[in-house]
């Protein structure tokens, strides 16, 4: 099994990645690689990207910033690396950009 790109079908946009997962189920994967959903049947796992593979990046975020975790918007996402902006009003970096690189659970996650 292999990596796919998803692309939505009516319009050709580039929605995310399905990767495999253990027992030959997939995971769905957002443009910048965030794990969306849990493993699923690849079908489910298309549709659940053209659902709601860009939408995701609208909402609301938190990134690990030293010990505390902060709201953040994403800015600009690629398949390489996310950027996000600070914008929590009570953070001493509220407004600053932070690039991260292929970010996982750990260091940014869904609000």
């Amino acid at each position: 099994m292999e990596n796919r790109t998803v692309y939505r079908a009516e319009d050709g946009e580039h929605v995310g990645y399905v990767v495999p997962a253990p027992d030959t189920r997939w995971q769905a994967l957002t443009v910048f690689g965030y794990p969306l959903g849990g493993p699923a049947a690849f079908d489910d796992s298309v549709a659940l990207l053209e659902a709601e593979g860009l939408a995701v990046l609208a909402e609301r975020w938190s990134v690990k910033h030293g010990e505390d975790w902060v709201t953040c918007r994403l800015v600009e996402t690629s398949p390489e690396a996310v950027v996000v902006q600070i914008n929590d009003f009570g953070a001493e970096d509220f407004g600053k950009n932070l690039r991260l690189e292929r970010p996982g659970p750990d260091v940014l996650k869904r609000v």
